[in-house]
């Protein structure tokens, strides 16, 4: 039987500490990073925490707040990432993101309806069953199908996601086939307990690292963990066709209700 996993998570303190940059200084050290003349517009925006373009010999930078929290070492990383220097530069400010999103105000952002049970498989029968056998029962966080909007990336899928602002586990309902074997639905979630328990961990360089050792010691204590490798690499191209089906699905099902919106409101005059 495997082992049971302790219920102290190596995570990160979320600490609401003073800002370590006033504006006007962060967008001076920004310019002299970038290269070039920079206009900073900072922002409270809940879904783009980073955007820019280039204008006229000048970057127009649009950042959320939480940058003003960051560390010297991300502000050098962004203007590397600014003078399209660097690769390592993005996963470092995504890296930064990601760990401060607890500073997003989350007042607007609402639990999206939860649904567990599939055509195929049943979300709340497999998160009990790993809950009992590799956290003593006591793992508290939602879990859902979601909406089939997982994004591909290159040569996969994103099977499963962990949302660390709702505290929720999204499954991609491409799974939710009978020709999708129980144990590798179970280790994706399986996978996804794992970033709610464990959180983040800080490197030597103070960088958050997700996929710690810790967290691919508890990964591989799932028996099937090889198996479901393997059956990922096997099936990986049937997977991604049936993602792009319910893609066509989920937008042919919104074309036809703003259809029939459409036609009420004309009806309606």
């Amino acid at each position: 039987m495997a082992s049971v996993l302790s219920l102290r998570p190596r995570q990160l303190a979320l600490r609401f500490e003073e800002a370590l940059w006033e504006p006007s200084g962060l967008e001076e050290a920004l310019t002299r990073e970038a290269g070039r003349p920079l206009e900073l517009t900072l922002t409270e925006n809940r879904s783009v925490l980073l955007s820019f373009r280039r204008k006229a010999g000048r970057i127009e930078l649009r950042l959320h707040r939480m940058f003003l929290h960051a560390p010297l070492f991300v502000i050098t990383a962004l203007g590397r990432g600014l003078r399209r220097r660097s690769r390592k530069a993005d996963g470092e400010v995504r890296r930064f993101m990601n760990d401060n999103l607890f500073r997003v105000r989350k007042g607007e952002r609402k639990m999206p309806p939860l649904v567990t049970r599939g055509q195929a498989h049943d979300l709340t029968e497999v998160f009990s069953r790993l809950n009992a056998r590799f956290f003593s029962g006591r793992l508290r966080v939602p879990i859902t199908w979601g909406r089939g909007s997982g994004r591909a990336r290159r040569g996969g899928l994103t099977f499963g996601s962990y949302d660390p602002v709702l505290a929720l586990i999204r499954i991609h309902p491409v799974l939710d086939r009978r020709e999708v074997p129980v144990y590798f639905l179970e280790s994706v979630v399986h996978h996804e307990m794992l970033h709610h328990h464990l959180g983040g961990v800080s490197d030597r360089a103070g960088r958050t690292v997700y996929h710690s050792r810790a967290f691919r010691q508890a990964e591989v204590l799932y028996p099937w963990h090889r198996e479901a490798l393997h059956w990922e690499k096997e099936n990986l191209p049937q997977l991604l066709r049936a993602s792009q089906a319910l893609g066509r699905e989920r937008r042919a099902a919104r074309a036809v209700a703003r259809n029939s919106r459409t036609g009420a409101r004309r009806r309606s005059r």
